[in-house]
C-alpha cells in the first residue's frame, strides 16, 4: 500500500525571484529516494500547493518522478477549491505516473458531508489511483468524522485516511472508532509532527513534512516506536523533539523553509504573501539541526 510507513512531504524550493527551483527539488527528492522513507508526496501543504498554478504543479510532479526514478513511490496532492481543478489534477497525476493522490477538502466554504462524499467519488471516477483523504481542520475548517470515512470506504480506490488529533489518547480513540466503521482495510495515518514526536502514536503511517528534511531521524524514531522499546523511544524523542518544537513555534511553512536552509537545502523563501522567518530564528533552527547527531550526509552539509 502506498500510504504506509514514513510518508515524506518535501517542500517546493523557490529561487530568489520566486520561481520554482526544479533543480533543487530534484536534488531533494533524489536524496529522499536514497533514504529509508517509504514514499514521497509532493504538493502537500509543505509543498506550497496552494501557491502554485496548474502548470507549476505539473512541473513539480514531473520533476519529482524523474528524480525518484522508480526508487520510491511518488504521490501528489491534488487539492484545490474548485472540483474541476481537483479532477484536472487527478487526471494529470495519473497520466504522468504518480503512485497516489492526497486530497484535502479545501474550500472557501467548509464542505458538508454530502459535498465531501461527492468530491471523493468524482476523484475516484476521474482517476484510478489510490486516494488518501486528509483531515486537516486547521485549514479546511471542517473535521472529518471517522463515521464518514466508513461511509467513504464504499469508494474502492480510497486507500488511506491521513488524520490528526489533539493528543495520542484522542488519536487512539479515533483509530478504534475508525476500525469499527470500516468494512475493509484503509490505512489510518497520523499527521502533525508534535503528535508524532510524542512517541506514543504508531499508526499505519506517519505523514510528515519534517520527515522530508530529516528522513533518517524519522525512520529511526518510527522503528523505535514500533518496537515498543521505551529506552530507544526516549532517546530518539529527546533528539528530535527540540527541532519539532523549534519549527512549531514558527508559522509552519516559513519554519519548514528555514529548517530546509539549516539542513543545507537551497529552499529559498516561501512564496508571498507568506514571509520568511527572521534571521535570529533561522540561526536558532540551525543550532538545533547541528545538535542532531543522525542527520544524514548531504542534508546537513
Amino acid at each position: 500500500m502506498v500510504f504506509t510507513g514514513v510518508v515524506a512531504y518535501p517542500i517546493t524550493p523557490f529561487t530568489p525571484d520566486g520561481e520554482v527551483n526544479l533543480k533543487e527539488l530534484g536534488l531533494l527528492v533524489s536524496r529522499l529516494a536514497e533514504s529509508e522513507v517509504d514514499s514521497i508526496t509532493v504538493l502537500g501543504s509543505s509543498g506550497s500547493f496552494a501557491y502554485l498554478d496548474a502548470c507549476e504543479r505539473s512541473r513539480v510532479l514531473q520533476c519529482a518522478l524523474a528524480a525518484a526514478d522508480g526508487r520510491l513511490p511518488v504521490s501528489v496532492g491534488i487539492s484545490s477549491i474548485a472540483t474541476r481543478d481537483v479532477l484536472t489534477a487527478a487526471r494529470s497525476a495519473e497520466r504522468l505516473g504518480a503512485a497516489g493522490l492526497v486530497l484535502s477538502p479545501v474550500s472557501y466554504l467548509p464542505l458538508t458531508d454530502d459535498e465531501l462524499v461527492c468530491l471523493v467519488e468524482e476523484v475516484a471516477s476521474a482517476a484510478g489511483l489510490p486516494i488518501c483523504l486528509y483531515n486537516n481542520p486547521g485549514t479546511t475548517q471542517m473535521s472529518i468524522d471517522v463515521e464518514l470515512v466508513g461511509r467513504l470506504a464504499a469508494v474502492p480506490t480510497l486507500a488511506a485516511f491521513k488524520d490528526t488529533a489533539a493528543s495520542p489518547e484522542d488519536f487512539a480513540v479515533r483509530a478504534a472508532n475508525l476500525q469499527s466503521q470500516l468494512p475493509r482495510p484503509v490505512s489510518h495515518g497520523a499527521s502533525s509532527d508534535p503528535l508524532l514526536a510524542t512517541g506514543e502514536v504508531a499508526a499505519d503511517a506517519w505523514h510528515s513534512g519534517l520527515a522530508a528534511l530529516l528522513p533518517a531521524s524519522y525512520v529511526a524514531f518510527r522503528r523505535a516506536v514500533l518496537s515498543g522499546d521505551e529506552d530507544r523511544i526516549s532517546r530518539h524523542r529527546s533528539r528530535l523533539l527540540p527541532v519539532v518544537q523549534g519549527v512549531q513555534r514558527l508559522r509552519t511553512l516559513s519554519g519548514l523553509h528555514a529548517l530546509a536552509r539549516a539542513c543545507g537545502i537551497d529552499a529559498g523563501d516561501p512564496r508571498r504573501p507568506v514571509l520568511p522567518v527572521a534571521g535570529s530564528e533561522q540561526r536558532d533552527l540551525a543550532r538545533l539541526v547541528n545538535a542532531l547527531d543522525d542527520v544524514e550526509d548531504g542534508l546537513s552539509a
